[in-house]
């Protein structure tokens, strides 16, 4: 059975406030009224680009059911100036690659950040040969780094780029010089939808052409030549796509360009503030058919432990994506591709233009469907927030995924491309116990308590006794 993919990525809650555990300390002397909380935990983590596959058939020196985390950071810091609860203590750590791929192929490389040890580490970039990895990973690392301190800890890396997952090393493995029944399958299924797709990209190119010449000279007609440009680079994108499939298996399902994966915790103001944030600027589909121009996905939990002093926020995008150039762009979803219309266009040819997109729509999603090419969207949220007392919060960022069906079963994936994946982040808190100092009853006058009674008394009866004492000296 193929290794799961987490589908939405979990949060880790640092919630040693919420337990119950009673923290009793005096605040330290001297304490600003504007500080970091005098405890303070936070959780994080950010993996940006993950890789399951359940391939066909073996791979030599590459496992046939294979999953592996490209580019992830995570932290656990606890900040505690109390007189009980868990010590301070700090990790941070970056990791280039994890997963059982990782250790066939030599991709392990982990740096760590402790308060007890290493403040400060730094990996240099490297490269890996995507012949090593069968054709199905390349990848171009950047530095790796990890530093902590008493209040904070913080963790990047990133890819610079990478080519993954060729349809021919996935479907097209060869062990006896002849294809697998999974890439005769796919190109069984491209063949038949070959000639419509080719047809209705003629007929899209000749509309939008008929519209360039109706609008020659006429206001929107630069438009209409970039529209007209763009379809074109379209339909050369996709031949070259089904070409490539029918004849030799390859085209690969993507290429990245910079995803940089950080976390940071620290003291913001009088809270603790976790972030952990994963951001895609480039990714190619299909030899860039589509380009996903960003893709951001960020949490980030704060907590003071006041009232009213929690808040976990998510924050991020369905991608920005371009259809062969620019010009036309679209949303990309779990749904396919929907390509905007196009504005600024002379009413006469507006409703020619659009119809024509939407045709090269249908075209676009019926290829992505044929090569077994889909995308999942899941949105960001809010796990937890402590909203009366203020001492804990956590959220998730949105995550994004890139499925490759197997032509032989749809229902299986043969893999699954994720983004954003475990952008999660967590902290908790709590105030010192305020001790208030109230003023001295014995300064000033004595308050009338009745302590001094017995003074009277006393006062009273020696006048008593005098005066009895002058009476019978007077009367004798």
């Amino acid at each position: 059975m193929a290794p799961s993919v987490r589908r939405r990525g979990t949060a880790v809650f640092a919630l040693a406030m919420a337990g119950g555990l009673t923290l009793a300390a005096t605040t330290p002397a001297g304490a600003a009224a504007n500080n970091a909380p005098a405890y303070y935990q936070g959780v994080t983590s950010a993996n940006v680009l993950s890789v399951a596959l359940n391939l066909p058939v073996a791979i030599p020196s590459v496992p046939q059911h294979l999953a592996v985390n490209l580019i992830g950071v995570t932290g656990n810091a606890v900040h505690n100036t109390l007189a009980t609860g868990a010590r301070t203590a700090s990790t941070a750590t970056s990791t280039l690659a994890s997963g059982n791929l990782t250790d066939t192929l030599g991709l392990s490389k982990t740096i760590t950040a402790t308060l007890n040890g290493v403040r400060s580490a730094t990996s240099n970039g490297l490269s890996i040969d995507a012949a090593k990895t069968g054709g199905l990973l390349g990848l171009n690392v950047g530095p790796l780094r990890a530093n902590v301190s008493e209040l904070t800890n913080a963790a990047t890396a990133e890819l610079l780029d990478a080519q993954v997952l060729n349809l021919g090393a996935l479907l097209g493995a060869k062990s006896n010089g002849a294809t697998t029944q999974a890439l005769q399958a796919l190109q069984n299924n491209v063949s038949q939808i070959q000639n419509t797709v080719s047809n209705t990209l003629n007929s899209v190119v000749s509309q939008v052409g008929s519209a360039a010449q109706q609008v020659a000279g006429q206001s929107g007609a630069q438009v209409v030549d970039q529209v007209q440009q763009a379809v074109q680079t379209v339909q050369s994108d996709v031949n070259t796509v089904l070409n490539n499939v029918l004849n030799t298996g390859n085209a690969p399902v993507l290429a990245l360009q910079t995803l940089d994966a950080t976390q940071n915790i620290a003291p913001a103001g009088d809270a603790a503030q976790a972030t952990a944030h994963s951001l895609l600027t480039n990714l190619n589909l299909l030899n860039g058919l589509v380009t996903v121009d960003g893709f951001e996905s960020q949490a980030t939990a704060i907590a003071n432990g006041k009232a009213g002093g929690a808040q976990a926020t998510f924050s991020g995008h369905k991608p920005i994506v371009h259809v062969g150039t620019p010009v036309l762009s679209a949303a990309l979803d779990e749904n396919g591709l929907s390509l905007s219309n196009v504005a600024g266009l002379p009413s006469s040819v507006s409703d020619q233009i659009n119809s024509a997109l939407a045709q090269l729509q249908s075209v676009l999603n019926t290829v992505l469907g044929t090569l077994g090419v889909h995308i999942n969207y899941v949105p960001g949220h809010v796990d937890r927030v402590d909203a009366v007392h203020g001492r804990y919060a956590a959220a998730t960022g949105p995550e994004y995924d890139v499925v490759v069906a197997n032509p032989l079963d749809a229902k299986n994936a043969i893999a699954v491309v994720g983004l954003g994946h475990g952008t999660t982040a967590s902290v908790s808190a709590a105030q010192a116990p305020h001790h208030v100092a109230l003023p001295n009853p014995q300064q000033g006058k004595l308050p009338h308590t009745g302590a001094n009674l017995p003074l009277i008394a006393g006062g009273g009866l020696a006048l008593l006794l005098g005066a009895a004492y002058i009476r019978r000296r007077i009367t004798a």
